[in-house]
């Protein structure tokens, strides 16, 4: 079973803690307890309510020990600070980022970390529907 940390527990976060915790162990972080309170009954995993800016927080939910890191929040700056921290830190290998500006990409992709821009999936999902 793999450890997994999320930050961010919007909508993509949430998704994502739901359906993985069913299969792995996962951690979610994130700055509101609203947001967290929504997984609700069905999460079967660990929540922790801070700043994935203070690395307290992130030692807390485990980060030297994470198969995964995945960063989640709509700040892509923020992603991307605490994506630096987590591998050259703590020598976190998957670090998975959500990026909403799409120009920002190859400054993430010079760091090593994996990039997911929901408008370009969607554009390739869309184009394939057609053949």
């Amino acid at each position: 079973m793999r450890y997994i940390i999320i930050v961010g527990c919007g909508k993509t976060g949430r998704s994502l803690a739901l359906e993985l915790s069913k299969t792995e162990n996962v951690v979610v972080l994130d700055r509101s307890i609203k947001a967290m309170d929504v997984l609700g009954d069905d999460f079967n995993g660990k929540k922790i309510w801070g700043d994935g800016l203070d690395l307290s927080v992130l030692e807390e939910a485990g980060l030297s020990d994470a198969d995964a890191l995945y960063l989640l929040t709509n700040n892509d700056n923020l992603n991307l600070v605490i994506g630096k921290v987590a591998k050259r830190k703590y020598g976190t290998r998957n670090v998975i980022l959500q990026v909403n500006d799409i120009v920002k990409k190859r400054i993430f992709q010079e760091e090593g970390l994996t990039i997911v821009n929901r408008n370009y999936l969607i554009v390739e999902v869309l184009r394939k529907c057609i053949g």
